[in-house]
């Protein structure tokens, strides 16, 4: 059986992170070279890109103008002291909506050892059945643009399952939650298809996979099924792509996605379609693993801080099913295991 290395990765990994510090920050992050202020994007994805390969105490014990406690300092800056929400001026990079840059800068701080200073005031808006029920119906988006509308229903309930028990709206909160998501999904695809375009188009796309996992990150986390896990199997298999990706040939987020939608729901069925997921694995990592060791690639293709996020959690959620595959220095780190949201 392969092993796989990525000792070509780990030897460019600083300096790929060192090309997005800011000129004078004191080790400081932006999530795109060449910008001249830190970014709330590129200070958290630097947290994920060091923590799950297990290089965060190395990377910091090397880089003496950077220090855990300015780190965390610098994340929770970007907090509004009013509404409790995460976001960048103007804008959050790619367009993210403030639920998820808040979850994103929440579960980063939780990796650090931190918390938020100031309370998520829509907890307030979240107090019954009814009001949960009719913000997971109005608030995420459902259908053409599914994926960035679940930042919202998901990024909302990772905030509060990292922060835990005494933070959430109420107590019986995630009950209303899943019970409502779990009255939605399909059981034709096991995925969420009650949008105004699936009443058009009876459509599987990434979209919806994409969409998807915002929740099961939450519902793994929680220990609660993930409903219809051999649908949500077959479906994702159907979607990956000759190269072994989910969308064209680098690998980001969508590829986690549905690796974790694999393993997890594999996990509930007792094996089901096992070999299948072995055999859509190692296409998976027999096109990433030489373009994460290959260092041109890496610089030029990841181009910002967030694309390499993804893919390297997709690394750590094979290891951690199939730790036989991999020829690590130290064991990667599954951070979804620990905060659900990234």
């Amino acid at each position: 059986m392969t092993n796989y290395k990525l000792d070509f990765f780990l030897a460019n990994l600083f300096e790929w992170i060192d090309s997005f510090v800011v000129e004078g920050s004191s080790g400081l992050f932006s999530v795109k070279r060449q910008d001249n202020l830190p970014t709330l994007y590129g200070l958290t994805d630097m947290v994920f890109n060091l923590c799950i390969p297990n290089e965060i105490e190395r990377y910091l014990s090397s880089h003496l103008d950077l220090n855990r406690e300015l780190w965390i300092q610098s994340i929770q800056n970007f907090q509004d002291p009013d509404t409790g929400w995460f976001r960048e001026k103007g804008r959050n990079f790619g367009f993210h909506f403030k639920e998820h840059s808040t979850a994103f800068a929440i579960a980063a701080l939780n990796l650090l050892g931190a918390r938020p200073k100031y309370e998520i005031k829509i907890k307030n808006q979240l107090l019954s059945k009814k009001e949960v029920h009719l913000w997971l119906k109005k608030t995420p988006e459902w259908g053409l643009l599914l994926w960035p509308g679940s930042h919202r229903g998901g990024g909302v309930g990772a905030i509060f399952a990292t922060l835990g028990e005494d933070s959430y709206p109420h107590k019986h909160f995630f009950n209303w939650y899943f019970e409502w998501l779990n009255q939605k999904a399909d059981p034709e695809v096991g995925f969420w298809r009650i949008g105004w375009i699936h009443k058009i188009k009876n459509r599987l796309t990434k979209q919806e996979l994409g969409g998807a996992i915002h929740y099961y990150w939450i519902y793994e986390f929680l220990n609660h099924p993930i409903p219809y896990p051999k649908k949500v199997i077959d479906s994702t298999l159907s979607l990956q792509n000759s190269l072994g990706l989910w969308d064209e040939d680098v690998s980001y987020c969508i590829d986690l996605d549905a690796l974790f939608s694999l393993f997890r729901c594999l996990n509930q069925t007792d094996g089901y379609r096992k070999e299948d997921i072995k055999s859509a694995v190692i296409k998976y990592l027999d096109h990433t693993i030489p373009t994460l060791n290959d260092r041109n690639f890496l610089f030029t293709r990841y181009d910002n801080t967030h694309k390499l996020t993804g893919c390297l959690e997709a690394i750590a959620e094979i290891q951690k099913y199939m730790p036989e595959l991999f020829e690590l220095r130290v064991p990667w780190v599954e951070t979804l295991d620990i905060t659900p949201w990234i």
